[in-house]
Order: structure tokens, then sequence, then C-alpha cells
């Protein structure tokens, strides 16, 4: 990871925004993103890159006031694709509520998946709904 200036709280860090974190005892590129819930806020990371299996994608809870180290100039890249059929963990769709990258929830919470809107980082719940087609994606850096 960087610097320690650099590094900031997951609660000061927008969803949507990429970090470097540690993950299984190694720094990796992750999204943040967040579960607004009736009395409060769930943060999680999305480890991305190193990615070994992207039907693996899920959902790992950390604490606000843990650090992280922000990374700019980073971005998820969509192709469209030409198969049809309902998307799997790891895909990305795209349906009337937006565009989703579908993930395996927190073991805790009553859900099996996750969809995490690509646009805001926010979690939300069967958005499987009228899938208009499936999107291929890669990361971007620089």
């Amino acid at each position: 990871m960087s610097n320690r200036s650099d590094t900031r709280l997951f609660a000061d860090i927008a969803p949507g925004e990429f970090v470097t974190a540690l993950v299984s005892g190694r720094p990796t590129l992750c999204l943040k993103v967040e579960r607004i819930g009736k009395e409060h806020v769930s943060h999680y990371l999305i480890p991305l890159d190193p990615l070994e299996d992207r039907s693996s994608l899920a959902l790992i809870c950390v604490d606000p006031a843990g650090e992280t180290v922000p990374e700019g100039g980073i971005a998820l890249v969509f192709d469209e694709i030409d198969e049809i059929g309902g998307p799997e963990p790891g895909d990305v769709f795209v349906c009337r509520f937006g565009t989703f990258l579908k993930v395996i929830d927190d073991p805790r919470a009553q859900r099996v998946h996750a969809y995490v809107d690509v646009e805001t980082g926010l979690l939300r719940p069967r958005m499987e709904r009228d899938v208009e087609r499936r999107l291929t994606w890669r990361v971007r850096r620089g």
C-alpha cells in the first residue's frame, strides 16, 4: 500500500471509488460500495485485481473506522456482448433501473446475491427483473 499519509478512513471514501486494501494479506484493488439501511450505512469492498475468478466476486464487510488508500485514474470499462441469459455473480447487466454488477452478498445478509449500481456504488436488492443485456467489463488504469 502507499504512504500512511495517503490513507483515509473507509467511512470517508465515497461509494463507487476505488481503493487499495489488504485482502488475504496482499494489496488488492477494490471497489468501495455501501448499503444504506434504515438506521446505519454498511461499508463493503469488492476485490477486483488481482482477480482469479469473477464468479467468486463477493462483498467483504469493512469497519468504517479502518484505513485504506484511495486510487485515482481507475475505471470500469464496459463492452456489449451478444450472449443472452441470466446474469451470474461477476456479470454486469443493464435493466430499466440502471447498470449493475452482480456479486455474492455478505454471509450475514439474508440474501444470496447483491447488486452494485455501477454509477453510484450503492447496493440494491433484486435487480434481475427485465434484464436488457449483459456487458463484459475490465479495469482500466490511468
